[in-house]
């Protein structure tokens, strides 16, 4: 039962990560909408603060550089007064002027660094959540305004009622009240509603997907807090005999034999929620270290906790309650007699399996033993299908996830592409238009609340396989534009419909021409068109360059990253998610196999007297090695292939509901390659009881067996 309930763990690793982060983005008081906009002066800032359900506003400059000892660096603007997106140290103090705190392991206290021409004292050790997971220098207002071409600045709001729908509603009001200054938003503004931290929507998908293996956990902890239940009052049978035949009533007996399982499945939660608790944060801290960068502190999900209590008390109370009922209306002739004696050959099955041609006496002898004990064999059958049912779909998940990230890439054709670091359209697209160059755009936008890649293509370009599913491809002529397949059907679009995208810029309109066999969130726009939408008429953020081209020279920072980059990060980061899905499949493998495990341990020690019979009468050793794995290794082979059945149909549904949750085309790819490991690990679990209890029942001599009390 401490197994079961510790399996239940996985179910707490979104909620013990988002806990850590929302943690940090308290501390440091992160902006509920947070936007890039061009400078703002002081009475726009006073006006923005009067905004209806306006608590806090902040401006902070910001930029990114490229430095010759700490590679690209952020650079984020220190406000002595600043209420939002706090700049904390760890250790030292805030910089005065010519003075930084940089993020921890970029530099040391009494350092200096070098950031273009400017050289900093550091002076502390820290930084925001905001930019937890970047380096980053943070200095005083002046001193970042004059390293960077401030085209742009980071406004920060808190708000009194931080709900979605106040955060959405608060974002046409800002437009208007920068478009009344003469200034606009240059990046698709983030919310963070309810305290969110901004690395929450990047772990969003990660997290859905542990979520839905903690239904597989769950199914697995469900079938072994069954099994382990049911078993401990099913031992008890000859006992409560006894006491029948004594003149004790039937009532008062189901009443101990239940309070029995609850207080076991108590005695189980003291175990068990702790081991749950480890669980979660091994995962959690997993998560964080390897996508965040961060060490998160230990946490804990009463929800889950709370959640686990009422699983192991209830459920080993239902289930009880109807093993108690069979126990105490059992026969008490049948009952009083040694298990391994009952009787054989009164219910239909029996008599049709006698009839069966099964082999030799010890072929038999296994048959019978399997249809005798139908609760004992039905009840290895459902964990050996859980546990294997578990390795298959996380397996199946881990192959989608490869699969997935694979189409991602595979329908772009260039070879490297050159971003612009900073917000904004800072490239002049005539200035790049060359051979083997496309500029481009690519910036966030909101369709029907969902967050969506928007693309702004040439119309003829090479850099993109352009077959399209239905429609056609970009004309270039009109406001027509494509979007990826995958999310198109999940939100009902379809070619010819109109569309309404949110854009940094406001909304725009457009008409859909043809469906992309892209598997994200992506819409397709003509380069110009989405230039205009933007407010930056010929101007673009992105690169592409074909193979051989080297990158022109470009304003500010710039990103340059080659397909084969981009396809060895998506590895590394794939290599990580299916890393965090092993250890959760072989938690929940593990917990699956122990209660297998113990489950014909039980079993062995209630046929401890059926066994020294057979070596009484002239049996040997091998002969029970024999009779036990002609016993178990069909009910191994059986469970196996339900489990993978289930697997398949598991690991489909999770898909399907992923699908669902992320309006993407993540598709389905089953590991079939997982099926020979799985089938083997269920035979070879089986094999080691079976050897383990036949060593230990030959042990003891048949005598002392025998002579012992049942």
């Amino acid at each position: 039962i401490g197994l079961a309930v510790g399996a239940i763990g996985v179910f707490a690793v979104p909620d013990v990560a988002a806990g850590t982060l929302r943690d940090l983005a308290a501390e440091d008081n992160l902006g509920h909408l947070v936007v890039d906009t061009t400078p703002l002066d002081a009475a726009t800032l006073q006006a923005i603060g009067g905004l209806d359900g306006v608590d806090a506003v902040d401006a902070t400059p910001t930029g990114s550089v490229e430095t010759k000892s700490h590679g690209r660096v952020q650079l984020v603007g220190v406000d002595a007064d600043q209420t939002v997106n706090v700049v904390n140290p760890q250790t030292g103090r805030l910089p005065g002027p010519g003075e930084a705190l940089v993020s921890p392991g970029l530099a040391e206290i009494g350092d200096s660094v070098s950031v273009g021409v400017v050289s900093f004292d550091v002076v502390g050790v820290g930084g925001t959540a905001w930019w937890s997971d970047t380096a980053a220098v943070y200095a005083p207002d002046g001193d970042i305004s004059s390293l960077v071409q401030q085209q742009s600045q980071q406004l920060a709001l808190t708000v009194r009622d931080p709900s979605s729908q106040n955060l959405e509603a608060l974002v046409p009001a800002l437009r208007a009240e920068l478009a009344q200054a003469g200034a606009t938003f240059v990046s698709f503004p983030e919310l963070l509603p309810d305290g969110r931290h901004p690395i929450e929507a990047d772990l969003e998908q990660i997290s859905t997907m542990i979520g839905l293996l903690g239904v597989v956990a769950g199914i697995v902890a469900m079938v072994l807090l069954a099994s382990t239940s049911s078993t401990l009052i099913t031992e008890r049978t000859r006992e409560v005999a006894v006491m029948r035949a004594l003149g004790a009533r039937r009532r008062p007996l189901r009443r101990r034999l239940r309070r029995l399982a609850v207080a076991t499945a108590a005695g189980g939660l003291i175990v068990g929620l702790p081991l749950g608790i480890l669980v979660s944060n091994l995962v959690a801290r997993m998560v964080l270290e390897r996508f965040v960068g961060l060490t998160p502190d230990v946490g804990v999900s009463w929800p889950v906790v709370i959640g686990s209590i009422v699983f192991a008390i209830v459920g080993a109370r239902l289930v009880a309650a109807r093993a108690a009922r069979r126990v105490t209306t059992a026969p008490l002739a049948d009952a009083l007699r040694d298990r391994a004696g009952s009787t054989w050959g009164r219910r239909f099955g029996d008599r049709l399996v006698s009839r069966l041609r099964v082999g030799g006496v010890f072929e038999r002898l296994a048959t019978r033993n399997v249809m005798r004990s139908r609760a004992r064999s039905a009840s290895t059958v459902a964990q050996i299908a859980a546990g294997t049912g578990a390795v298959i779909v996380v397996a199946s998940l881990a192959t989608s996830v490869n699969a997935f990230n694979a189409g991602e890439i595979e329908p772009w054709n260039w070879a490297q592409t050159a971003t612009a670091v900073d917000p904004g359209l800072p490239f002049e697209q005539e200035s790049f238009s060359s051979a083997g160059v496309e500029p481009a755009i690519s910036v966030e936008g909101s369709l029907d609340q969902w967050e969506v890649n928007v693309r702004g293509l040439d119309a003829h370009t090479t850099m993109l396989d352009t077959t399209v599913e239905a429609g056609t491809w970009l004309t270039g002529e009109d406001r027509g534009v494509v979007v990826s397949e995958g999310f198109a059907r999940h939100q009902g679009i379809a070619v010819g419909d109109g569309i309404t995208v949110e854009l940094a810029s406001g909304q725009a309109d457009y008409d859909v021409v043809g469906l992309h066999r892209s598997r994200a969130r992506d819409i397709y726009v003509p380069v110009d068109v989405l230039a205009d939408d933007l407010d930056a008429p010929g101007r673009a953020n992105v690169l592409y360059l074909a193979n051989g081209v080297a990158p022109p020279t470009m304003p500010g920072a710039v990103d340059v990253v080659s397909l084969a980059e981009m396809s060895a990060e998506d590895g590394a980061a794939r290599d990580a998610i299916v890393a965090i899905f092993s250890v959760i499949g072989g938690i929940v493998a593990a917990v699956a196999g122990l209660g297998v495990a113990s489950l014909m341990a039980v079993s062995m020690h209630e046929r401890r007297h059926e066994l020294a019979a057979l070596l009484a009468v002239g049996g040997q050793k091998r002969h029970l090695r024999r009779t036990l794995l002609l016993e178990l290794l069909p009910l191994a082979v059986v469970g196996a292939g339900l489990g993978i059945v289930a697997g398949w149909y598991g690991a489909t549904g999770i898909m399907a509901a992923f699908e669902q949750a992320n309006a993407v085309d993540l598709g389905m790819e089953f590991a079939t390659g997982a099926i020979a490991p799985a089938l083997i690990g269920a035979l070879v679990l089986v094999a080691l009881v079976a050897l383990a209890s036949a060593r230990r029942a030959g042990r003891v001599p048949p005598a002392v067996t025998l002579r012992a009390a049942s």
